[in-house]
């Protein structure tokens, strides 16, 4: 046996070629698929990661939240859609009792047996807003009645949209409001001050 004969090489690829032939593309074959497999999980990934910025555009957001109006020193309660889509099978309960404008001998009056918080909205759509009034924010700042016109509840949120069920919980606290004023109308203020102008002089 020569190792310099080039005959002997020849006879040995020709011996042993294909059975490192077949290990060689066994190897490639097996990096193809991972890579394959790589490829294949990035794109699941991309396609899932799209899947959630489009629902986190299109969902519904209901936003529940104290207000205020100009010209009112009433606080409103504002349940409101923000979102592009419709909330179906609307739920929505508060954890304690509030009675509009301190009454708490009327029932009526009471948020916790308005239908709102009791009966669920089939759908609740897009931008459509409900305003309940309070009461004046120095009955609920002022602390004349604390537990008939709680400064802090939760309101609680159950929906549905795409097959999904939401449920969330909104900490409304009124005392944010504390030392704020609201936004007046300047032709408002000019007729104000032209209408006590005419009020007789004690």
């Amino acid at each position: 046996m020569d190792i310099f004969d080039i005959n002997y090489w020849i006879a040995l690829l020709e011996e042993f070629g294909m059975f490192y032939l077949t290990d060689i593309l066994v190897f490639l074959t097996a990096i193809y698929a991972y890579l394959t497999h790589k490829m294949v999980k990035v794109s699941e990934e991309s396609v899932n990661e799209t899947r959630i910025q489009t629902e986190a555009l299109t969902r519904p957001y209901i936003t529940i939240q104290p207000i205020l109006k100009k010209h009112s020193p009433v606080i409103f309660l504002s349940i409101k859609n923000t979102g592009l889509s419709a909330a179906s099978n609307l739920r929505i309960s508060i954890d304690r009792d509030f009675f509009q404008f301190n009454q708490p001998n009327n029932q009526e009056k009471n948020l916790r047996n308005f239908k709102i918080f009791n009966a669920p909205i089939k759908s609740f759509a897009p931008n459509y807003e409900l305003t309940f009034p309070l009461a004046q924010s120095f009955i609920i700042l002022g602390g004349e009645a604390p537990e008939n016109c709680p400064s802090e509840f939760i309101i609680t949120t159950e929906y549905e949209f795409a097959g999904k069920s939401v449920i969330e919980e909104n900490y409304i606290d009124i005392e944010v409001f504390t030392g704020g004023e609201v936004d007046m109308d300047p032709l408002v203020s000019e007729v104000e001050k032209i209408r006590k102008s005419f009020e007789p002089k004690a």
